[in-house]
C-alpha cells in the first residue's frame, strides 16, 4: 500500500512496517491514543524513537500491516 493509507492506519493505531526495511519487527506506531490532539510517531526496531520519514518512506508502496510487539 502506498504511504497515506498507510498514514490513515497509523493515525487510528494500526502499527505499520514497509517490506523494504526487511523485518516486520521494524515498524511505526502511534503512541497517543486516536482521540488526543498531540500526534507522536514513534519507529521501533527494538528501541522506540520518534520518527521521521524519509523521502522514500513517502514514496514508497511497500507498506503493509503488522503486529507492535510488547
Amino acid at each position: 500500500m502506498n504511504f497515506s493509507t498507510a498514514l490513515d492506519r497509523i493515525k487510528f493505531g494500526q502499527p505499520m512496517t514497509r517490506l523494504g526495511w526487511g523485518n516486520p519487527t521494524t515498524y511505526v506506531y502511534r503512541l497517543n491514543p486516536p482521540n488526543e490532539d498531540n500526534i507522536n510517531i514513534h519507529f521501533s526496531t527494538g528501541t522506540d524513537i520518534l520518527w521521521n520519514p524519509t523521502v522514500e518512506d513517502i514514496m514508497a508502496n511497500d507498506w503493509a500491516d503488522t503486529v507492535r510487539a510488547e
